[in-house]
């Protein structure tokens, strides 16, 4: 086993030839070559996620994302994931690789209770059906990190989930716009009104609490409907009447 001092002390002067520049950089360069090779240490033994090697120029242009991309199909596989579903600089084939070793259904799973503040409407069990139905390429495509690319694709499929269309039969077309207008204030997104012969229907993606809150809503104020157009009426007659030249 590595002494614990020795490889602080190689931490140490990894730091400095990080932070240094001109001769002070090639100084702490040659200085870690040295520790690299008289004790048999590698880059990666010092920092998870560094080349496997005991060139400092290695350092120059890498990715610790390499490093972690290395670990896939090792031992250390778990660690590696973790880390690279939360990487930034991942191009398409490399996160093809990283999904090709994820189990995204657990990844859902694991981490859905957290999800479920972003919507009160959802439930569990929906985020968990939504993550289940992902498609990889869909995850492989999208710009985002792949745990957070997982969380929103699945957030939008619980959406859906949570929130089938309901077909709310309306008696006239005056009831359905008062119909409509009730869905969009109670859940700020658009109705659309569809005509079934001499009928009218509202089309609207509501969960059951949204349901719940528009059937109260209408039931409580429905009978207000005739009541203020008569009135809206009777207050329009009288003020083109008022403003009437003849």
């Amino acid at each position: 086993m590595t002494d614990p001092n020795l490889l602080n002390r190689a931490r140490g002067v990894l730091g400095l030839y990080r932070g240094a520049v001109g001769g002070e950089k090639q100084a702490a360069r040659g200085a870690l070559t040295r520790l690299l090779g008289t004790h048999a240490l590698y880059l990666d033994d010092l920092e998870a996620g560094l080349p496997h090697s005991q060139n400092p120029d290695d350092l120059e242009h890498w990715r610790e994302s390499q490093g972690w991309l290395a670990q896939l199909g090792t031992e250390r596989q778990d660690e590696a994931l973790e880390r690279l579903i939360e990487a930034d600089d991942l191009s398409v084939p490399e996160r093809r690789r990283v999904l090709d070793a994820l189990s995204v259904g657990a990844l859902v799973t694991s981490r859905s209770a957290g999800w479920l503040d972003a919507d009160p409407e959802l439930e569990e069990s929906q985020l968990v059906q939504a993550g289940a139905a992902l498609k990889s390429e869909d995850i492989v495509q999208d710009s985002r990190p792949v745990a957070e690319a997982v969380r929103q694709l699945t957030l939008q499929g619980a959406w859906l989930l949570a929130r089938p269309e309901r077909r709310l039969r309306a008696e006239s077309e005056t009831q359905a716009e008062f119909y409509a207008g009730l869905v969009e204030g109670l859940t700020q997104r658009r109705a659309r009104i569809e005509s079934e012969a001499d009928r009218f229907v509202v089309l609207a993606r509501l969960s059951v609490g949204e349901l719940s809150r528009f059937r109260s809503a209408a039931a409580q104020h429905g009978p207000r409907l005739e009541r203020d157009l008569l009135r809206a009426a009777r207050a329009l007659g009288k003020q083109l009447g008022t403003d009437s030249d003849l």
